[in-house]
């Protein structure tokens, strides 16, 4: 690759392998370059290409310091005659790869290399080792640097299932960055002209992804979209979808297909808010029974519904070296509780897809979407708990599934996206009483990535989620984030360049660095996502605030 001809500077005293100074030249300054540009170092010796990126331009001026004797004129608005000035201004630049070939930097540049412009769209092959149209290569957003060029990075599907972190605070727009982020995994390029989707269970905690159902013909090659809601909201929400909406339900049955531990842990955990240590007593002795009647040819749903009479008669008489008559109390409670609640959201005895095994089948068969939708629109009334418990069910079928699915020599892949991750595998320090899920998600995260599975964890506080299960995480987009977040960011993507880090807590809305295994290069990028990237229009956020407030008092609006 031959350098462009279009000198920018020239590289000052003090280089280093990871970062170098550079003196603009005059024609480049006051604006020529932007934070964030990539630019070309041809260094000292052989004249290797060093790609380098804008990490902060500093501009200089003699008659500009403080107490410079130029003090009293500024002071009394005088004119200061800056031609005579010494000016001049710095980039400090990171140190990327040498191209091509994506090498590691081992020799600094010396004082004197020259620094040029570089065209990314151009030069895409020698930057990011892939074109438009390569298979499997999806092309997200555009670089920051760049006023009037769209210069998208490359990510690469293979990388999926090394698991995916997504961070921001609330309106930093990592929802409406996901939703294009999701439709560019429906349209990933195959030879041919040919486009595939991946498969996707979407954990929608506000309804920021509840509108993909009404537009399934714009996004690419997904066969199916269908939004699942909790059986009270379905009859509430007008059907626009042409029956995209189905109602959440579950399967014991499904969950105890080879035994009953999972579901007795689960019931015990739901009683106790998952707080303390669990009752070992008490799950033996859930498990036992439930596993006898099972084998005697009930239907574990039954029993939690128009049966659940002899599920407590089989507690009640069951025999004290099986349940210590003291612990059947807070059995039979534990089960009341679970029944009452469970039912009473009609999650047990409602039809759902969900209760299907088929439909796991055909989501990683065909690459479909499911959207799981915990919205206040479409979980009314429904607690955290519930949530928690729904997310374990979900997790445990997806997990047992996949296992079956290694086991048979299949070859499936699905990403679970799950939007507020710390409600559902929380670190300790997050202030929430339960954490059901923990347990099935973190054996997603440790395992999952054997054989397809795999998880996009989404958190406005990325402290507050499980740090075992964090640590999986391989990809990461970062949007603004609290300070209090930043040194755990730091820890969990392997650390940033010191030039982004100040960075993290004044990104803009929609701006990010994206860094791990699914960018094609190995250094953070920072990459916005331009408001007409999205084919689906994104709703949540917006407000109308004074239209609404005049239009409650009946104002004109």
């Amino acid at each position: 690759m031959s350098a462009e001809r279009d000198e920018v500077g020239i590289v000052l005293s003090g280089s280093t392998t990871r970062e170098v100074a550079c003196q603009l030249f005059y024609e480049a300054e006051k604006g020529g370059i932007h934070e964030g540009m990539l630019l070309l170092v041809e260094a000292s010796p052989k004249k290797r290409k060093v790609l380098a990126r804008v990490g902060e331009i500093i501009p200089y001026n003699d008659f500009y310091i403080e107490g410079d004797p130029w003090s009293e004129a500024r002071r009394k608005k005088l004119p200061v005659p800056e031609d005579v000035a010494r000016q001049y201004e710095i980039c400090k630049l990171d140190l990327l790869i040498e191209i091509p070939g994506a090498r590691e930097i081992t020799v600094p540049p010396h004082p004197g290399d020259y620094v040029y412009r570089i065209d990314p769209t151009r030069h895409q092959k020698d930057i990011f080792n892939f074109v438009y149209g390569d298979e499997g290569i999806i092309w997200y957003g555009t670089q920051a640097g760049y006023e009037r060029v769209r210069v998208p990075v490359a990510l690469n599907v293979e990388r999926i299932p090394m698991h995916i972190g997504v961070f921001g605070v609330t309106g930093s727009g990592k929802s409406y960055d996901m939703g294009a982020l999701i439709e560019k995994l429906v349209d990933i390029p195959l030879r041919l002209d040919r486009k595939l989707s991946f498969p996707l269970l979407i954990i929608d905690a506000h309804g920021d992804y509840a509108e993909y159902a009404e537009y399934q013909e714009q996004l690419g090659a997904a066969t199916s979209i269908v939004r699942y809601v909790f059986p009270d909201a379905r009859s509430l929400l007008a059907d626009k979808t042409k029956g995209k909406i189905q109602p959440i339900g579950i399967s014991l049955d499904n969950l105890c297909e080879r035994n009953t531990r999972d579901l007795a842990e689960m019931i015990v955990q739901y009683y106790r808010g998952g707080a303390g240590e669990l009752s070992e007593l008490q799950i033996h002795g859930i498990e036992r029974n439930l596993q006898d009647l099972k084998d005697g040819g009930w239907q574990l749903n039954s029993l939690f519904t128009n049966s659940f009479d002899v599920l407590e008669d089989a507690i009640n008489h069951a025999p004290t070296e099986e349940i210590d008559y003291r612990s059947k109390p807070a059995i039979i409670r534990a089960l009341r509780k679970f029944r009452d609640d469970v039912e009473g959201k009609k999650l047990l005895s409602q039809k759902s897809p969900l209760k299907e095994k088929r439909t796991v089948d055909e989501l990683t068969r065909f690459g479909s979407i499911a959207i799981v939708d915990f919205s206040a629109e479409a979980a009314p009334g429904v607690d955290l708990p519930m949530k928690q418990l729904v997310m374990t069910y979900l997790a445990t079928l997806l997990f047992d599934e996949f296992t079956q699915y290694r086991i048979n020599n299949q070859d499936r892949y699905l990403l679970f996206v799950i939007e507020e991750a710390q409600n559902f595998c929380p670190d300790p320090t997050y202030p929430i009483a339960t954490s059901l899920a923990k347990t099935k998600l973190s054996a997603i995260a440790t395992q999952g990535r054997k054989f397809g599975l795999s998880l996009c964890l989404i958190s406005q506080r990325p402290s507050f989620v499980d740090r075992i299960v964090l640590s999986m995480c391989n990809t990461f987009f970062i949007h603004r984030i609290s300070p209090e977040d930043v040194s755990f960011v730091r820890s969990v993507t392997g650390g940033l360049p010191p030039t982004l880090v100040p960075r993290l807590t004044r990104l803009t809305q929609g701006e990010m660095i994206v860094t791990g295994e699914m960018p094609t290069v190995p250094f953070p990028l920072v990459i916005n996502v331009p408001e007409d990237e999205r084919r689906v229009p994104h709703r949540a956020g917006r407000t109308e605030v004074v239209k609404n407030l005049a239009k409650a008092r009946g104002l004109p609006v």
